[in-house]
């Protein structure tokens, strides 16, 4: 059910960050540099296969499933990298259906193609994050806030890079970024829609507030 979550809010942050919809926050947009955000991390970049990520992620891996996710860790920092997979059975199914073979967003291989990475963090305070990736892309280009809490982000053609913000006491903190290909996150909600009907999406989405 995590990661079923984790999806779903991919699904959401692909079509637009946050909605205006949103009751009691604020939108925010503004002209930020996107020349300078990468198609990727690291030395990463988007719809690498996760056999050949293994060769370049961040710090010492620490956990595969040798389809769509692999996490590594340095000191205190947790790197979390995901991959579209497209299930084999899905693509059996289609065959049946129509007598070909159905295109997806990944390449027919039993491992998925690099769509995120998110960065774990203890908490810091949300200026000194902030200022730390202003210095690197502008100014935000995103903005949802509400009670000191939500998410600001920096959009570009190929990329997406997401603070998310928590708040204790009277202060706003961050313990993780996420840096999201709007490509293959588009290609991922294609397919979440020939796995899910309409109704299961909505679902999922309710349950990932």
């Amino acid at each position: 059910m995590k990661r079923t979550l984790f999806i779903a809010l991919i699904l959401f942050l692909a079509g637009s960050l946050y909605s205006q919809e949103k009751k009691g926050g604020t939108e925010k947009k503004s002209t930020g540099s996107k020349s300078a955000i990468p198609e990727g991390y690291g030395n990463l970049k988007w719809g690498v296969t996760l056999g050949k990520a293994k060769e370049g992620i961040a710090g010492k891996l620490a956990f595969t499933d040798e389809k769509t996710e692999i996490i590594s860790r340095d000191g205190n920092l947790e790197y979390q990298y995901g991959f579209f997979y497209i299930d084999p059975a899905v693509t059996a199914m289609e065959k049946g259906d129509s007598g070909q073979e159905r295109k997806g967003g990944a390449d027919e291989k039993d491992e998925g193609v690099l769509y995120f990475v998110s960065l774990k963090f203890p908490y810091l305070l949300l200026k000194e994050v902030r200022d730390k990736i202003e210095e690197k892309y502008g100014p935000s280009t995103n903005e949802y806030m509400s009670k000191g809490r939500g998410a600001i982000a920096w959009d570009s053609e190929k990329s997406l890079v997401v603070m998310w913000v928590d708040k204790y006491g009277n202060n706003s903190y961050c313990r993780r970024i996420t840096y999201l290909s709007k490509d293959i996150a588009k290609d991922l909600n294609k397919y979440q829609t020939r796995v899910f009907n309409k109704n299961e999406l909505e679902l999922i989405r309710k349950l990932n507030p």
